[in-house]
């Protein structure tokens, strides 16, 4: 494969990111190595070192490598068909800080998009950064009613920068694809477009905005969950603007709060909450690590949950929303069930760049995938993926389902401790792998966020089981679907859909009938296949008759050079011009053969 010349420092980059970093096996069977410009990645680099080190030092040139390598490397976190676990493992922790923007740029960037000056639009605005990263950096703000925000701001010419580096990304997944045996397991090109699609929602703070708002009225019935509300005002495209969150990180909970609070209610609401979100919008977090969620204890000044909202709202009547994030905090006030204590603690949740979206068809195989893990039923959950993925040709259906099997009864016996959720997920991925069956991103997404669940709910409360909790509540789930598929309406929906069919029923048999007795009826058999093999048989039939004709002609020139030397030559120049034209007729014919195959 030859690049584009702008791209031969970038595949040299790729390249060196695995021959660097203790991968060159990996990228040699994956054909890296056979790319044209691979030699400038320089040297092997397979020299001593442990995994962990060369893991760690993998993550780290990620991060030098810029915005759309990091966001590449975080899509890689959720493929362990793609790469071993140890680098799974670091590239979980992948952090992409940044030396921070300077504050003219920031200032700038902020009243160009907001169109007034820095004091007007804020009582006061911290010139230290919160936290610098390679999309963006936020700052803490007071806005002039008194309220504490937090505001994202994006760093500017990242467009140009990532649109040249998804250019490359595609154009190498399209030649792995074609040319290499992972390409023919994996949807390398669905894992670029994952990228794509992340980075175009990460580069629009409008999105993430909609994100936000949308999981706070969907998580409104859950009183202790607080989604920070968006500042619709304060928020374009560049410009994010949300309540702050005073909190402590889920990892670094004081051990005097476990003493004055029991965590163990708000771990099984958290994992309700969550999979609520998978099971019933199939729009969910995608990232839920511990760093994105916060531990927000009383005392402190913090933003309203949808349900403390309505506690507080005294106006008899709403009125409705000028904008559509306004408009949802009111559905989401509506739907909000009654405020808990004030002095309960809640969990907090930010940064929802990374979402995942869950088709109907797509949420029901995951109800009845997540109860068959639950339940230790592994022939059940490898059907299910299965009829989730795609099988190849030649999958061996049978050896998948005995080693899912396998995977879930070597956990069924195992603690809790060792049997999180997300990580049987992925091991199940990993098989599919190996057998040739795809499957779709959202899956490895939803592996992450169930390893994530794990890792939180289990700092809340460590004796916490999200197993259990997961069985009880896609049992509850089952049960839902179940009832609606015999509600008034969808029962309202079958009879109608009888009654055409009763209605057309006498015409169709009438017909029938008459077809039948007058000995017209005909049943027609499609064979697709069919033309293209008497087509094969046809042309082997005129190879043979070509074939038999130039032995004659070779035969009977032989026995004519001894009686008529001249017409033996002559019969030989016409046996070869024959035998000539027949071997490349062939040679044409298969290569076109080959190259129609290739298209379908």
């Amino acid at each position: 494969m030859i690049l584009s010349p702008k791209h031969l420092p970038r595949l040299a980059a790729i390249v060196g990111l695995f021959t660097n970093y203790g991968l060159r096996e990996f990228a040699k069977r994956q054909g890296l190595l056979n790319l044209q410009g691979a030699g400038l990645a320089g040297s092997d680099g397979e020299g001593d070192g442990d995994v962990a080190g060369k893991a760690k030092a993998f993550r780290k040139r990620l991060v030098e490598l810029g915005p759309a390598y990091i966001k590449l490397g975080q899509v890689l976190s959720t493929r362990p068909d793609l790469l071993p676990r140890p680098y799974i493992d670091e590239l979980e922790h992948l952090q992409d800080d940044v030396p921070p923007m300077p504050l003219e740029q920031v200032e700038e960037t902020v009243e160009a998009e907001l169109h007034a000056r820095l004091s007007k639009l804020f009582e006061s605005f911290e010139p230290e950064p919160l936290g610098s990263a390679s999309l963006g950096q936020v700052h803490a703000a007071l806005l002039r009613d008194g309220r504490s925000v937090v505001i994202k701001v994006q760093r500017p010419n990242l467009r140009e920068q990532l649109a040249e580096d998804i250019e490359f990304f595609h154009e190498l997944a399209s030649f792995l694809t074609e040319h290499t045996s992972a390409g023919s397991r994996v949807d390398l090109i669905g894992v670029v477009q994952q990228v794509e699609r992340a980075l175009a929602d990460e580069l629009d703070y409008r999105t993430e905005a909609r994100n936000a708002a949308a999981f706070r009225k969907a998580l409104a019935t859950f009183p202790h969950i607080l989604i920070p509300r968006v500042i619709d005002a304060y928020t374009t495209h560049k410009v994010l603007t949300t309540e702050r969150i005073r909190g402590v990180k889920i990892d670094s909970i004081p051990p005097i709060a476990r003493t004055e609070y029991d965590f163990s209610e708000l771990a099984e609401e958290f994992a309700h909450a969550y999979l609520h979100q998978i099971t019933d919008s199939g729009h969910f977090h995608a990232d839920p690590h511990p760093g994105n969620v916060f531990i927000v204890l009383p005392g402190r000044e913090n933003p309203r949950t949808p349900a403390e909202a309505a506690a507080d709202d005294r106006r008899l009547e709403v009125r409705r929303g000028a904008t559509a994030l306004v408009e949802s905090e009111n559905e989401a006030k509506a739907a909000a069930v009654a405020a808990p204590p004030r002095d309960d603690p809640k969990l907090a949740l930010i940064d929802f760049g990374m979402t995942a979206h869950l088709t109907g068809t797509m949420r029901d195989h995951v109800v009845r995938l997540l109860l068959a893990m639950a339940e230790n039923h592994g022939d059940a959950a490898a059907e299910t993926l299965i009829e989730i993925g795609q099988a190849p040709e030649g999958f061996d259906r049978a050896a998948y389902i005995r080693d899912v099997s396998a995977l879930i009864a070597q956990h069924a016996d195992q603690t809790v401790e060792d049997t999180p959720a997300g990580i049987i997920l992925y091991e199940m991925i990993t098989i599919a792998f190996r057998e040739g069956l795809k499957l779709p991103a959202e899956l490895t997404l939803l592996a992450k966020a169930l390893f994530n669940l794990d890792a939180v709910t289990r700092s809340l409360d460590p004796s916490f089981n999200p197993t259990e909790s997961i069985r009880e509540y896609t049992s509850e789930i089952a049960n839902k679907m179940a009832r609606r598929e015999m509600s008034p309406s969808r029962l309202f929906q079958i009879a109608a859909e009888t009654s055409s069919l009763v209605r057309a029923l006498p015409h169709r048999l009438d017909v029938f009938t008459q077809k039948l007795v007058a000995d017209d009826f005909a049943v027609r058999v499609d064979t697709p296949q069919l033309g293209s093999l008497l087509l094969g048989l046809e042309k082997v039939a005129n190879r043979i008759f070509t074939g038999l004709v130039l032995g004659g002609l070779l035969v009977a020139s032989g026995l004519l050079m001894a009686y008529q030397r001249s017409l033996g030559i002559l019969g030989f120049l016409i046996a070869a011009a024959i035998g000539l034209w027949m071997v490349a007729r062939i040679l044409i014919s298969d290569r076109s053969s080959r190259k129609r195959k290739g298209k379908t």
